[in-house]
């Protein structure tokens, strides 16, 4: 099976088709697409490659994917690939940091390749209905050629906008909340590599925003109320979350200031290190789950934010 994009004759919008689905309809008007059609679409990956061009996300150079199946260090990168396809971060991370360590000389060729693996990766999670599940950070860690003003933080952040800026990822309504956790995910992998928590803030904000649009594209797409109610109270749990974060995230910057802040997130660059972990995440696994209150909540990210300013 192939997940693949196509203009609609019909509305003229971009819609996804399976090359497998013998009845192929527009997601916008309901057209139905000719087999001719479905057999000039091109493969989903494109649709990212468009975000990230329009986020900005590589500097001033315009992104353009590169065959790099002839180098001798590719077969490497597959066996990554399938490590992640597997859930296998913290193997793929290893593999990664391996392969880098013993090609110096290509390293920033092997960090762009990584990042179409990983965007290929967080679209074939969302095509096959299930959300991406966490664990980037280990990854991100290891890239940091992407332009000027980049590093570990950017390569998560663009992915994030990426998959946010793509609403063609959206055939169902059950498509927003696998695209919202997928969002959710990202945004719990980002404070483990962003020294800086007032760029922690922003990405709550854009979440917010973003999941918002998303359950508005879900309800548009719907003509069942008891799964939309499922679409919309997950999506509305998981905002619930980054609210508490962001407000906890707030009030700490309010009580540091920028000046100091500008202080620590140099000290943290320098030593390489995250300012919360994925202590963030196993606090937002236990809120989800109903083994704490939004109080408890947080009050736990506040203890781990405590970490920042020492």
């Amino acid at each position: 099976m192939a997940i693949l994009t196509l203009i609609c004759p019909g509305c003229e919008k971009k819609a996804i088709v399976d090359d497998e689905d013998e009845q192929c309809y527009c997601m916008h008007c309901g057209q139905r697409f000719e087999p001719v059609a479905v057999e000039n679409a091109v493969p989903v990956e494109p649709v990212v490659e468009s975000a990230l061009r329009l986020s900005g996300a590589l500097g001033d150079e315009a992104y353009e994917p590169v065959d790099y199946s002839d180098r001798p260090w590719y077969p490497e990168i597959q066996r990554i690939e399938a490590m992640l396809a597997d859930e296998d971060t913290d193997g793929a991370s290893e593999a990664l940091a391996k392969l880098l360590d013993s090609q110096k000389d290509s390293d920033g060729d092997i960090e762009r390749c990584m990042h179409d693996v990983v965007a290929g990766w967080l679209v074939d999670c969302i095509a096959e209905g299930e959300s991406y599940p966490g664990g980037l950070s280990e990854i991100a860690r290891l890239i940091e050629e992407y332009g000027e003003d980049s590093g570990p933080n950017m390569f998560v952040y663009s992915l994030f906008y990426a998959l946010a800026q793509t609403p063609e990822l959206i055939r169902i309504p059950e498509d927003a909340a696998i695209v919202a956790e997928t969002l959710f995910n990202l945004l719990m992998d980002y404070p483990e590599v962003e020294p800086d928590i007032r760029m922690q803030l922003e990405m709550c904000t854009d979440f917010m925003h973003v999941s918002g649009l998303l359950v508005d594209q879900a309800d548009s797409l719907s003509d069942d109320d008891d799964s939309m109610d499922e679409v919309r109270d997950w999506i509305y749990s998981l905002q619930d979350f980054v609210r508490l974060f962001g407000d906890t995230v707030y009030d700490k910057c309010g009580e540091l200031g920028e000046e100091i802040i500008d202080g620590l997130t140099e000290k943290w660059k320098e030593e390489d290190i995250s300012t919360i972990g994925s202590n963030v995440r196993d606090i937002a696994d236990a809120y989800l789950d109903g083994e704490i209150d939004g109080d408890a909540a947080k009050f736990k990210v506040a203890e781990y934010l405590q970490m920042y300013s020492e």
